[in-house]
């Protein structure tokens, strides 16, 4: 069985993946098996779950479509991405302008939302909160970041400047840049979630604020993360992004020493790759008694449905806002004679 529903599939739509990816070397081919290793499972989650049932052609067909094709497409178009990049880079050849990655990405961001379709109420929530948290992103961003950066001018007088050449950074729809970029909301809004139950958890009566069962437990952790995404994520995303794209620097007088501005240390600590792989693993084993099925289960789904609101947030704002806070952040430093332009 193994055979024919997983390892087979998976070795013919890895080799199908790495085909398609070659098909031009100088074009970004293989981002089509990666945008459909993505695609494919949750169209298929959309058309409901079947009854696990091993002997059933249908519920074999839904495995393998959810957890051996997708896999395979995925790992064979990084590899194939990686492999061809590095031969570009190598022999200096130069890229052709892929315009259809763009159109991937949003393909992606709206197949992402599928698979909560049979829930019109959930779906309605989750597009809300999508909307909701790029418009405070994009009208909190720049004044975040404006007055993180004037309170350390005003907090160490004469000390620090800022400075900056003026060589600005516009963000570019690309995949590479919308997934890590998301990490950062992603990261922040399930350690929040998972941090918040922890505290609350050692307060009396708190039985009565989280759920017993581990599904809607689950569920109201992802409520909370995704609140955590749309309030407060955007000082360690979108500020951080500002700085870095900015090229501004901060320039310490008696340190001699010249430096990225940063967030609160422990801002960046909410984002750690260590605690954003650990605290979601462990909450859902806990949760379910140690049964390692429907916790990997509940972790998808936690996962799945944090990544909806962030990862289309990111393009939203990278694509509609992005530019403009840029801007409006360096010519108001610029205006009011915070920041210093280098020859």
């Amino acid at each position: 069985m193994i055979l024919y529903s997983d390892l087979g599939p998976g070795v013919v739509s890895w080799g199908i993946g790495w085909i398609v990816s070659a098909l031009n070397h100088l074009r970004k081919f293989y981002l089509i098996p990666i945008s459909v290793g993505m695609i494919l499972p949750m169209l298929t989650i959309s058309f409901g779950s079947p009854l696990i049932d091993l002997d059933s052609w249908g519920s074999i067909s839904w495995h393998t479509l959810i957890f051996s094709i997708p896999p395979a497409l995925i790992s064979s178009g990084i590899a194939s991405g990686v492999i061809i990049n590095r031969h570009i880079k190598r022999d200096k050849l130069l890229k052709i302008h892929d315009g259809f990655e763009e159109y991937l990405l949003y393909i992606v961001a709206v197949v992402f939302f599928l698979p909560f379709i049979r829930e019109l109420l959930a779906l309605l929530r989750l597009v809300l909160s999508t909307i909701g948290c790029w418009i405070i992103w994009h009208f909190l961003s720049p004044k975040i970041a404006y007055y993180s950066l004037t309170k350390k001018i005003k907090n160490r007088k004469g000390r620090i400047e800022l400075i900056s050449s003026r060589r600005i950074s516009e963000e570019k729809l690309t995949f590479s840049n919308i997934f890590s970029r998301a990490y950062h909301p992603l990261a922040f809004g399930l350690d929040v979630s998972l941090t918040l139950p922890s505290i609350i958890e050692l307060a009396p009566m708190s039985e009565n604020i989280f759920a017993s069962e581990p599904l809607m437990k689950t569920a109201q952790i992802a409520i909370i993360s995704i609140l955590a995404v749309t309030v407060g994520s955007s000082y360690v995303g979108p500020v951080v992004w500002l700085f870095k794209d900015s090229n501004i620097r901060i320039k310490d007088s008696i340190k001699i020493i010249i430096e990225e501005p940063k967030i609160h240390s422990l801002a960046n600590q909410l984002v750690e790759v260590y605690t954003f792989l650990q605290a979601p693993i462990s909450f859902t084993v806990v949760a379910t008694g140690r049964d390692y099925t429907y916790a990997f289960a509940l972790l998808a789904m936690l996962m799945m449905t944090v990544l909806t609101v962030a990862f289309s947030t990111t393009i939203l704002y990278i694509k509609f806002s992005a530019k403009k806070n840029l801007y409006q952040l360096t010519d108001k430093l610029l205006k009011e004679g915070y920041l210093n332009t280098l020859p």
